[in-house]
């Protein structure tokens, strides 16, 4: 996805030079130089494994543990730098032991900067996990693989500046789900105008050509959007992208979608030690287990985080999404069109010292679909714990 510009809050030539020194993206960056380990233990017990619906059948719960270790790096070089990123971990199913995978996700990346304000970021990730039963719809393993190679270009500053970005991203499946194998292009284009009293809007073309290579058949989306940043005060943040949705898709049994996409995103803390967010969002979604086609979602979420303390900090959240499938049943014959998930939880993070914290994540989680194949709910708790070298 094209890299996100920051809105600049301050005025006057002095604030806007010391405005680079605390942007949030480059004081992580920043934190990001050197190398740093983080060893971490996830302990999860879901209580419906396989999905099943619980109305019907007794459902299998089971144990997860998952070890992990996570490596970082960054260095400077002149003007630019490097940043590299990788985790790996093993879900460990304690009954269930042939649910049991290899966890891989890494990332390299690079900025380098030229001009005034002109900045590239080149990158590249790989990805791999098991697939989660809700959308395999059926009692098969399968271990899904993702890959991605990509550039992203701004040349942020005060008026007028270009973006532009290209990324190609490909996913596998197993042998059995070889169907929903894809391979994507995505490319990006657009004029940013920034304000230090507005913030940052930036009109854009967005086009993604996305293969199906079994099926044999593309899906094509043509996006024509607007994407607003700003910081509205210190406490409040607000981030906006409103886009015409233009699908096609070689299937004609599949068609073709028009429709207004967005997503928007606020969050405040003008509550002493409270943080409120709130975000909705509709998308085509292209990488399926369920359509051979796409599926457009329309998803929402609230979430609090409370600060008891320095040290402490809980939070409850509540999410739901509603998927509409467009499909060809010559390709992929499949009974469900539509499906409506939702997420209730809590967390509650506790950092024990500078290295190390502990947290605690409990979520009910309910699916629904529009012919009552594959309903299933259930519930996750897990506790976890980081400790960084």
């Amino acid at each position: 996805m094209p890299a996100l510009v920051y809105a600049q809050v301050d005025d006057g030539q002095t604030e806007q030079k010391q405005r680079k020194v605390y942007d949030p993206a480059d004081e992580k960056r920043l934190k990001d130089y050197g190398l740093h380990l983080t060893a971490g233990l996830d302990l999860l017990y879901d209580d419906n494994v396989y999905r099943v619906d619980d109305r019907v059948e007794d459902p299998t719960g089971d144990l997860i543990v998952t070890p992990s270790l996570e490596a970082t790096f960054g260095k400077p070089i002149g003007r630019h730098d490097i940043l590299l990123r990788g985790k790996v971990g093993y879900d460990q199913f304690v009954s269930e032991s042939q649910r049991s995978k290899l966890r891989i996700d890494t990332e390299a990346k690079g900025n380098i900067r030229f001009g005034a304000t002109c900045l590239v970021t080149p990158y590249a990730s790989y990805r791999q996990q098991r697939a989660d039963y809700g959308d395999l719809n059926s009692a098969t393993e399968n271990l899904q693989k993702f890959s991605g190679l990509g550039a992203d270009f701004t040349c942020e500053r005060p008026g007028l500046f270009p973006v532009a970005s290209y990324s190609h991203d490909t996913t596998r499946n197993a042998d059995q789900f070889d169907y929903a194998d894809q391979t994507s292009d995505t490319f990006m284009g657009g004029v940013g105008y920034a304000m230090p009293s507005l913030g940052t809007l930036t009109a854009y073309y967005e086009r993604v050509n996305s293969k199906r290579d079994t099926l044999g058949i593309e899906n094509r989306i043509n996006s024509y959007g607007l994407r607003f940043r700003r910081s509205v005060s210190p406490l409040t943040q607000i981030d906006a992208d409103v886009r015409w949705l233009d699908v096609n898709s070689d299937s004609a049994t599949v068609g073709g979608y028009s429709g207004l996409g967005w997503n928007v995103k606020l969050s405040t803390s003008i509550v002493p030690r409270l943080k409120l967010t709130g975000e909705t969002e509709r998308a085509i979604i292209n990488d399926s287990l369920i359509a051979s086609g796409f599926a457009i979602e329309s998803r929402y979420r609230i979430g609090g985080e409370f600060s008891i303390s320095e040290l402490t900090a809980a939070g409850l959240y509540a999410e739901w999404d509603r998927r509409k499938f467009r499909q060809d049943a010559a390709l992929r014959p499949y009974s469900i069109t539509a499906d409506r998930n939702r997420r209730f939880g809590g967390t509650l993070t506790r950092k024990l010292s500078d290295r190390f914290d502990i947290t605690l994540d409990a979520q009910h989680y309910t699916r629904r679909t529009d012919t009552s194949v594959s309903n299933y709910s259930g519930t996750q708790v897990t506790l976890g714990a980081a400790l960084r070298f």
